[in-house]
């Protein structure tokens, strides 16, 4: 698990999240937002804007409208407080 003191994310505490790519994640926000899904891409740009892409989202304390063009949802990353994996659940 990657968890984030005072709310800070170093680019290189969220780049490690690319372990992740293809997982079903517990990601949560600093807006309080708590989302389960597939993670699907974490990519940074060369002014350090952070990204996050997800699919399948399973359970979500906020509404979602996919991306179009991404095949999945999009969130900014500058917010990500944590990120881990989530177990399946037994009954699936």
């Amino acid at each position: 698990m990657i968890l984030l003191q005072e709310n800070k994310m170093t680019l290189n505490e969220f780049k490690n999240l690319k372990k992740f790519e293809d997982q079903r994640v517990r990601m949560t926000f600093a807006d309080g937002a708590e989302i389960i899904a597939t993670l699907l891409s974490i990519t940074t740009d060369s002014d350090e804007s952070r990204h996050l892409v997800y699919r399948e989202v399973e359970q979500s304390t906020v509404p979602h409208v996919p991306h179009e063009n991404l095949g999945g949802y999009y969130s900014p990353g500058e917010q990500l407080l944590s990120c881990k994996p989530e177990p399946a659940e037994k009954n699936r």
